[in-house]
């Protein structure tokens, strides 16, 4: 089985969604990275998978555009 970071489903679903829920809310990523105190390096490499988020910072990420993850 594949690592997670270079599944199909990560890359497909998973980031296609991360980024469609920051454009949804009608969020820039330099207004995310303001939000979530990271740069937009940090946000575009988030979204283009190049950097992995931790369960921790996916909270931060989703709490920021008012999606709550859940307890963490």
């Amino acid at each position: 089985m594949p690592k997670p970071l270079h599944s199909h489903d990560y890359f497909v679903h998973f980031l296609d969604e991360l980024r469609n829920a920051r454009i949804r809310s009608g969020v820039t990523q330099v207004r995310l990275a303001e939000l979530i105190d990271e740069d937009q390096t940090f946000v575009s490499k988030c979204e283009r998978g190049v950097r992995r988020l931790d369960v921790v910072e996916m909270k931060r990420w989703t709490e920021a555009l008012g999606m709550p993850l859940g307890p963490v």
